[in-house]
């Protein structure tokens, strides 16, 4: 049998520790938009620069203009780099959800009710993301045939 002290510490070292996990992940997530924002920025600008058609066709039959062009063109074809962030996502949800509840005093706390809404919120994400994996195989296979 566990000692109360020691399972009340490592009830708080795991919230702790999920905590720490979903401030990192907000971190990483807000980090990411930056700097998509500052990709797109970037794009943006030096689509202004070309002045007539002309110049933006010789740019775009140059081996940088083509390399610019499939930078577009996996971003937007390639399915599983969204699958993998709702993974993610799921997963940082799901184990906060798990240290909220881990964590909470009772049933009528208000963390036991955020930690439900945060593990149930999780899996969401990662059945939503095994759907949009098995999807994304099923229109492959028809892309192919």
């Amino acid at each position: 049998m566990m000692d109360p002290m020691t399972s009340g510490q490592a009830k708080e070292w795991f919230v702790m520790l999920c905590t720490f996990g979903l401030f990192g992940f907000a971190a990483y997530a807000s980090a990411a938009a930056l700097r998509r924002g500052m990709k797109n920025d970037m794009q943006k600008r030096m689509l202004d620069k070309f002045s007539t058609a002309q110049d933006f066709a010789a740019f775009m039959q140059s081996p940088a203009g083509q390399k610019y062009m499939e930078s577009f063109t996996d971003a937007v074809t390639s399915p599983m780099q969204p699958i993998f962030n709702s993974i993610k996502i799921g997963f940082v949800l799901m184990f906060a959800g798990v240290g909220f509840l881990v964590g909470s005093a009772g049933m009528d706390s208000v963390s036991f009710r955020v930690g439900w809404v945060s593990f149930l919120v999780g899996i969401g994400f990662l059945c939503a993301a095994a759907v949009s994996y098995f999807l994304a195989r099923k229109m492959g296979r028809r892309e192919k045939e």
